[in-house]
């Protein structure tokens, strides 16, 4: 097993020339280092997955995400809780999957992975916004994870360099899935039946020309 102090320099000193680092590890070694870095670090098929810190574009999207969905769950009535990027989701497989939403909605009681108050097993809502370093991640590795998780209802994704936004919601068959895909500041996107504009979710967002 590497030890925890040369995982996380070996971790730092890739993220010096590497937007996506991917370092093979073990289940522990992940615990070793994912209390003791600043930023997000998540774990997939035996691998420590990272991309160092978020953008100010990607923060602000965030802040305004939450701000968005906790107006829709208190016009609901529904009973909420909205957890940011520094709480974990485990995946129910045999070889562990820990990854780090940027948001996370909450409409039960947290299940936490045992002998943890952070990692939970039972989300309802995701929102991953999205970086060209880890789009393919997590359109492709993580959201397949992601649809084991029984208690889940909907993801959505969202480019911050582009008017760009798709979502995955649970139909009545648990297994079916349907995706959208927005790419107009007029379109918008459905949570719980109510519209949420992409104008909203994009405002005093700059565009890299």
């Amino acid at each position: 097993m590497v030890i925890t102090r040369n995982l996380k320099e070996e971790i730092i000193e890739q993220l010096k020339t590497k937007e996506l680092v991917r370092i093979p590890a073990s289940e522990e070694d992940y615990f070793s280092v994912a209390y003791d870095i600043p930023f997000k670090v998540e774990y997939h098929e035996n691998e420590i997955v990272t991309m160092g810190l978020a953008s100010y574009e990607h923060e602000k999207i965030t802040a305004k995400l939450i701000i968005l969905l906790s107006q829709i769950f208190e016009i609901k009535g529904i009973d909420y809780d909205i957890l940011a990027s520094n709480s974990g989701v485990q995946i129910p497989k045999f070889e562990g999957g820990y990854y780090m939403p940027d948001v996370i909605v909450m409409r039960e009681e947290p299940i936490f992975k045992a002998k943890s108050n952070c990692i939970i097993t039972n989300p309802y809502l995701i929102v991953e916004i999205l970086s060209p370093s880890t789009k393919n991640f997590d359109l492709s590795e993580k959201l397949p994870e992601y649809k084991l998780l029984d208690s889940l209802h909907q993801v959505i994704y969202i480019n911050p360099k582009k008017v760009n936004v798709s979502t995955y919601t649970r139909t009545e068959n648990h297994n079916a899935w349907i995706n959208q895909d927005f790419y107009s500041l007029e379109d918008a996107i459905v949570v719980e039946g109510i519209s949420i504009a992409l104008s909203d979710i994009y405002r005093k967002i700059k565009f890299e020309k």
